[in-house]
């Protein structure tokens, strides 16, 4: 009996890609813009993002953001503060564990990705706009539920991939990939805990996995339209 509801499940999950799949690129895309709210969005200002770094330690974290592309997020490592912010322009860091806690320009790559990662919109929105290319992949599963898997390739040419819910067709996953001492590394952004914020659902919770090890961003509030000078992003 357990083998037939196995192959009775196998096979509606495969009816239900299949049927998935009649949607084409552009349609998916109108129904994730719908259900990120990105009408909204585009009401909207700047996004402070206030909660807990989970890794070894508990610590806490603040993410600003403005548009069009301004970003900084400051948390605590051994109870010690760092930043790393992207003013438009430069990207910077400190690592003050290391006994210096000056800030420094990040390399060339880092302050790149940083800046494609600090698009307020998101880099799939008006993406043609902003010279990238997307492919829609197909089906894959997370948790045992469905996404639509669309592969990236950015205007400089490295390539991600966004894993879109089939249901609500937000954002579940996001891959990307990063040189790090000579060898290539994938790191996974997932999504998870939406909740409404002034009728704009944000994820509440944001795990990064690594190759042998996750950080995780649990955030307790998240507030729109505050006022933030551009001078908050600048490095000192």
């Amino acid at each position: 009996m357990k083998r037939v509801f196995f192959f009775i499940g196998s096979f509606l999950l495969l009816l239900i890609s299949a049927q998935a799949q009649d949607l084409t690129l552009d349609e998916i895309m109108t129904k994730h813009y719908q259900a990120s709210g990105m009408e909204k969005l585009q009401q909207v200002n700047t996004v402070i993002m206030i909660g807990l770094r989970v890794q070894q330690d508990i610590m806490p974290l603040k993410i600003v953001r403005k548009r069009p592309n301004l970003s900084l997020m400051e948390f605590d490592v051994a109870d010690l503060t760092a930043y790393q912010a992207y003013d438009g322009n430069i990207g910077w860091s400190t690592a003050p564990w290391t006994g210096d806690a000056s800030p420094k320009p990040l390399p060339e790559s880092r302050t790149r990705d940083l800046m494609y990662q600090s698009d307020f919109d998101g880099m799939l929105y008006n993406w043609k706009e902003k010279g990238h290319h997307l492919e829609l992949e197909g089906v894959d599963t997370m948790d045992t539920k469905l996404a639509y898997k669309i592969k990236l390739v950015r205007a400089d040419s490295a390539i991600q991939y966004y894993f879109i819910g089939m249901g609500d067709f937000l954002l579940k996953k996001q891959t990307t990939f990063r040189m790090i001492r000579g060898e290539e590394i994938s790191i996974e952004n997932i999504f998870t805990d939406y909740r409404p914020v002034e009728g704009i659902p944000f994820a509440f919770n944001i795990e990064t996995r690594y190759p042998g090890r996750s950080v995780s961003m649990e955030f307790e509030t998240i507030e729109l339209n505050q006022s933030v000078e551009d001078d908050l992003f600048k490095m000192p």
